[in-house]
């Protein structure tokens, strides 16, 4: 036996029913996160009577969604349910343990605020202390694990997270529990080497499907792609169902090539900056690491008042004056206005991609070759983006595709604002798993580091100058780019750090949330039902084709079971 093998003991499934694609219209969207794999299982659940295809694929969905999110309610809840599958007797066990912890009662409310504002500070001492007092509660402390633990993966004191295990009143029966979350918190903040050995203690009888997982993920991120992906074919043959698996799995079989050196000469690295010189400097010295080719970069300082303008004299001296080119704004014009001017200067213009890149960003030193191998022969594409991580670990996600939930227009409820674009927003704020490493079509990509069409743009235009000074501008020009034919590709096998999060995650105060509002507001009302419709239809259709033709090549690959 392999191993990272797991009990072959779940029911025959097919993986890919028509039922699937044609009942539940947000399938393609993915499942990479609890609420997805929740909202599948209660439709699976009502059609399980009259479509034998539901039946097969309840168990195993089930049983994932508890092993990979063994802390959340609805998981524990779905696994319970599952007491007479010869494949989840252990975990089945566990989920009736976690489902008879006292939940978290309304009179929480204040310690739970307790606990959010504790977790954005860095006095170990007070979250110790705080951790203590809740987690040792006998009836509470699961229950209060599972509002702490997403928090703890992420804290600056990695320490604190593994501590915390330790407080919980753990009985025998549970301690199983205590090994997978204890694995968990090694596959996100220790070196893969060590993490997977804790991955690899666990008791596959009880952990089976998300051990063969986060092991095959550890041995990819260790250079074992051969083994990595042994593993998961394997475990894809078990859930067939699953969209991020099988995009994943069909990415090994067929990775994107990186194009050539020469190919760079297409393209015009485009950076702009108000007021970040550090930050800036940092990203410059980023990309002076890069595999560039002949891609010329260009500048621009958005009005800057610190010693932005010194940053990029000193980047021209070591790119070389031919090869980075510098503009200067006497004030700031805003994120839209900044990336137009740089789209209309003559050295840019002359190029097939202008590739934008945040001035706080940590580039690997394939990038733009990414970008490139992945929309190398496509003229139909408006921009190529990657999937965006914070530059720590365990460098949480921000985002990856985007696409639009598959429903109408909503009307706006008297008194209300609109809320007529309904982005799907996959993955924010979660750990990086690896489940969202694969490529794709899509709506919009991030704008952190997005490569844009030049003839996307003579077509549907730049950027909105109404979003200034920022947000919403990219979706929009992506958005317009898609109505005229030309949708974005997620290339998410690149993974770009970020070191600050978006404007959006970092607005607080009054008037930040209200610029936001406003730019939704704008973006809710400057397109028609019609239009709408149009993208809905297109961006579904698109996701079903491409999901369908990367299920039926691992199927023609490895098979599927039953």
């Amino acid at each position: 036996m392999n191993r990272l093998d797991f009990p072959d003991a779940l029911p025959p499934c097919r993986g890919l029913a028509p039922v699937f694609l044609d009942r539940f219209s947000g399938w393609c969207l993915g499942m990479g996160q609890p609420g997805d794999l929740a909202t599948f299982l209660r439709g699976l659940a009502q059609l399980a009577e009259e479509q034998p295809a539901c039946r097969a694929v309840l168990p195993g969905m089930a049983l994932w969604g508890f092993q990979a999110h063994p802390l959340g309610p609805d998981m524990a809840a779905w696994c319970a349910r599952l007491s007479g599958n010869p494949a989840s007797v252990r975990a089945t066990g566990l989920a009736a343990r976690l489902l008879r912890a006292t939940p978290l009662a309304d009179a929480d409310g204040e310690a739970m605020d307790a606990w959010y504002a504790l977790a954005r500070q860095d006095d170990r001492g007070l979250i110790l202390r705080f951790l203590t007092l809740v987690l040792r509660d006998p009836d509470k402390g699961l229950s209060w694990l599972g509002h702490c633990w997403n928090d703890l993966l992420f804290l600056d004191r990695p320490e604190v997270g593994r501590a915390a295990l330790d407080m919980v009143a753990w009985d025998a029966a549970s301690l199983p529990l205590k090994d997978r979350l204890a694995a968990e918190w090694a596959f996100h903040r220790l070196p893969p080497e060590e993490a997977l050995d804790a991955v690899l203690a666990l008791d596959p009888t009880a952990w089976g499907l998300w051990r063969t997982y986060a092991g095959a993920e550890l041995l990819l991120r260790m250079g074992k792609k051969g083994e990595a992906k042994g593993a998961l074919a394997q475990l894809w043959k078990g859930l067939p169902w699953h969209v991020n698996l099988t995009l994943k799995l069909h990415d090994l079989f067929a990775p994107v090539v990186l194009a050539g050196p020469d190919a760079a000469s297409d393209a015009a690295v485009l950076v702009y900056s108000w007021n970040k010189a550090d930050l800036l400097a940092d990203t410059l010295e980023s990309l002076a690491q890069c595999e560039l080719g002949g891609a010329r970069i260009f500048a621009l300082d958005n009005g800057s008042t610190d010693r932005t303008p010194e940053v990029l004299a000193a980047a021209r001296d070591r790119f070389g004056r031919d090869r980075l080119h510098v503009e200067t704004l006497p004030v700031n014009v805003g994120a839209p206005a900044a990336r137009n001017w740089l789209l209309s200067l003559e050295g840019v213009r002359s190029r097939k991609w202008a590739a934008f890149l945040d001035d706080d960003v940590v580039l690997p030193e394939n990038w733009l070759l990414h970008l490139l191998g992945a929309a190398d022969g496509r003229d139909d594409l408006g921009a190529v983006g990657c999937r965006i991580t914070a530059a720590v670990p365990p460098f949480g996600l921000q985002s990856a595709d985007y696409n639009l939930i598959p429903k109408p227009p909503r009307p706006t409820e008297p008194g209300g604002l609109p809320n007529r674009v309904l982005v799907f927003d996959n993955c924010a704020g979660s750990p990086d798993t690896g489940m969202f490493a694969y490529t794709r079509p899509c709506l919009s990509v991030s704008g952190c580091c997005h490569m844009v069409a030049l003839s996307a743009v003579d077509k549907a235009g730049g950027f909105d100058l109404r979003y200034t000074p920022s947000q919403f501008d990219d979706l929009d020009r992506d958005l317009r780019s898609a109505l005229g034919g030309m949708p974005a590709l997620y290339a998410g096998t690149l993974a770009v750090r970020h070191v600050q999060h978006s404007s959006l995650a970092k607005a607080q105060t009054a008037r930040q949330i209200g610029h936001v509002m406003g730019n939704k507001y704008k973006l809710d009302t400057k397109y028609s039902d019609e239009q709408l419709a149009t993208l809905v239809a297109a961006n579904r259709e698109l996701l079903r084709r491409d999901y369908e033709a990367r299920h039926g090549f691992l199927v023609d690959r490895l098979g599927t079971r039953g």
